[in-house]
């Protein structure tokens, strides 16, 4: 809101004004309930589970609308909607208030301030945040952190299991401020690591490339677009040229999270073909065949896939959707199941809705939203359980590709 103040020689003396009146209660209850009529049909249209998870979701609603008749005010009716909303399966819906939501949209930006690292939340065996990965010339970096590497403590505050992600907001702060983070690497003692915290620009970038003659191997970043497709297609080509004899691809998904760029359907066409599950929504069925493109012959050489809980979106379906086919060993530990897409909604009050509208169920059935991924091999170590020089998951997978599996 922009305020203009006028100066009092230009407009005299102001006459006296009543403070404004308060809306009816009549009215006020009417808009609330064309608020939650809105949310309800939304819901009822679009919502991925029909059954709402196994929430009696409906009759909750019923009882805040005899609520609002009753009489609630703004705040009181904003609280009971989001509420309402979380009794949805965790991760499914969310409600933002026009005021929550009016400051997001002020803040998005490609810049923010603290560390400048990828980050994950794990509550077993010990409370810890991952560091997924570290972008380049960062605090982080410039402090020493890894990818691999785990805080345990905050200023001196040990992650706990109740604040969850909210221990994130407790890593970032304004540039110029430090941050001590208790920090463990991989079979090394924990440290104490001071980071003074910066501005940081957001990006991440695919690692690897030619592991050995003929062995592609490719990290894939938490954000990655289309170069994912261009940079494999690009050293499969080189191969080809070079004649190089592919000795096999091990794609590396176990930090991978989706983004609206992700290339699943040019990554797939380019390494699989057949029915591989569908796309469910109330709308229906979204059928996932793959229609493949043999290219510098990805079509048939040899593939694994490295996959674990932080595998997530497109890369989390892309993995599933492989293993479907049979095109290649799934390595590593079960995925989180975070294949749902979603679509947001203002309400009449300017308030958002968001909601899951869909999930991916595989040939045999299983939605993937429900029970995520279970590996063909399961290899039980953790991000912060290995270390770039030596990934016995990396060397399970190429222990697989020798092996012709």
């Amino acid at each position: 809101m922009l305020l203009v103040a006028l100066p009092l020689a230009a407009c005299g003396t102001l006459p006296d004004r009543a403070a404004p009146s308060a809306i009816p209660q009549s009215e006020l209850a009417a808009r609330q309930q064309s608020v939650l009529a809105e949310l309800a049909a939304r819901l009822d249209e679009g919502y991925v589970y029909p059954d709402y998870g196994g929430v009696e979701w409906e009759t909750q609603a019923a009882q805040l609308e005899a609520q609002i008749s009753a009489g609630l005010s703004e705040e009181e009716f904003r609280a009971a909607l989001e509420a309402l909303v979380l009794l949805l399966p965790p991760g499914t819906a969310s409600y933002t208030s026009r005021e929550e939501r009016v400051q997001a949209d002020f803040e998005v930006n490609n810049t923010y301030e603290g560390i400048g690292a990828f980050v994950s939340i794990r509550a077993e065996p010990e409370p810890r945040i991952l560091l997924l990965s570290v972008i380049p010339n960062s605090p982080a970096a410039r402090a020493g952190l890894q990818a691999h590497d785990a805080v345990y403590a905050v200023d001196g505050t040990a992650v706990s299991r109740e604040e969850g992600l909210a221990v994130i907001d407790r890593v970032r702060g304004p540039a110029g401020t430090e941050v001590v983070l208790e920090v463990a690497s991989p079979e090394q003692a924990r440290r104490e690591v001071t980071v003074e915290r910066g501005e940081v620009a957001i990006g991440d970038a695919l690692r690897g490339g030619i592991l050995a003659p003929g062995l592609i191997y490719l990290l894939v970043p938490v954000t990655v677009d289309a170069s994912l497709f261009e940079t494999l297609a690009g050293l499969l080509q080189d191969m080809l040229e070079q004649d190089q004899t592919v000795v096999g691809v091990v794609l590396d998904l176990r930090i991978a999270g989706s983004g609206s760029e992700w290339p699943l359907n040019e990554m797939l066409s380019l390494l699989g073909d057949g029915p591989a599950g569908h796309f469910n929504s109330r709308a229906g069925i979204q059928p996932l065949d793959i229609q493949g493109t043999d290219f510098a012959n990805s079509q048939s050489l040899p593939l694994a896939v490295l996959v674990g809980p932080d595998t997530s979106g497109a890369p989390e379906v892309f993995a599933a959707a492989l293993q479907a086919i049979g095109r290649g060993p799934i390595v590593g530990l079960p995925t989180s199941g975070s294949v749902l897409s979603f679509q947001s909604h203002i309400l009449p009050d300017g308030s958002l809705l968001t909601f899951a509208e869909s999930s991916f169920v595989t040939p045999d059935g299983t939605d993937l939203s429900l029970n995520g991924l279970t590996p063909d091999v399961i290899v039980e170590l953790d991000w912060d359980q290995v270390q770039a020089g030596s990934d016995p998951v990396l060397l399970k997978a190429l222990e697989l590709l020798q092996q012709g599996s």
